[in-house]
């Protein structure tokens, strides 16, 4: 029988060469953050702006020689109530990266300081090159576990193929998912200052339904008290670094 967990551990040692997160740049002196209206859409229209331009500036910083599209950030909120509640990063069809949140997670922040940080983390995301990362170990655990079973010498069937590069796939993909979580956690706290906002105060963001808990082998995201610990770190870096 074939073992995953064996695979991932192959996996985890051929992948090890993966770009690092870029050296962060120093944060942008930023304004007061407003006071939360209690209405989300609301502090939402006034945070995305700020939010974008901290965002820009710094992949500009860490992508000096990277065609203008991008670092120009569009951000989107999707208002379908039938739409659950989260955020996510990705590319539009003109190339240029876009953030989308929905109304379902916004209802649940406690204010302007945790809009900007959920938006400032997916702009990390972006900035740190985890998409293409993380489709690029995807693509490696396929092979591996594909070419795995394939080569057994047990006359493995097109199908069984198929579904061992699924598995392999998935369990590449898992890879590095919780240390991306963790540098855009780290990028979005210096982001989100930038900004003019308290990235301590927006990781409270983490103990909201949708995005509390974590942890785990498999899991695509770090456990919340962690989230927050690398945060609580972040933001003494910015506090000595006196911004």
């Amino acid at each position: 029988m074939f073992r995953p967990f064996a695979a991932l551990a192959l996996i985890l040692a051929l992948t090890a060469c993966a770009a690092p997160l870029a050296r962060l740049p120093p944060p942008l002196p930023g304004a007061a953050p407003e006071q939360s209206t209690t209405r989300p859409l609301e502090d939402f229209l006034v945070v995305a702006p700020r939010v974008e331009t901290a965002a820009e500036t710094w992949c500009r910083d860490a992508r000096p020689s990277a065609p203008a599209r991008d670092c120009d950030f569009v951000i989107r909120l999707i208002r379908d109530p039938a739409a659950p509640p989260n955020a996510f990063q990705t590319l539009g069809d003109d190339g240029r990266p876009l953030i989308v949140v929905t109304s379902n997670l916004l209802a649940q922040t406690g204010g302007p300081d945790e809009i900007a940080f959920v938006l400032a983390h997916e702009a990390g995301h972006h900035i740190a090159d985890h998409l293409p990362r993380q489709q690029q170990s995807q693509a490696l655990g396929a092979l591996i576990l594909g070419g795995l079973v394939a080569s057994s010498g047990q006359g493995a069937t097109d199908a069984q193929i198929r579904e061992a590069m699924d598995v392999g796939a998935f369990l590449g993909g898992r890879v590095y998912s919780q240390s991306f979580e963790l540098e855009a956690d780290t990028l979005g706290a210096y982001i989100s200052a930038s900004a003019g906002y308290d990235p301590e105060r927006g990781a409270q963001v983490f103990t909201r339904p949708a995005l509390a808990g974590g942890g785990g082998l498999l899991s695509t995201h770090p456990a919340s008290p962690e989230r927050q610990a690398a945060v609580r770190q972040a933001a003494a870096e910015i506090r000595a670094a006196g911004f």
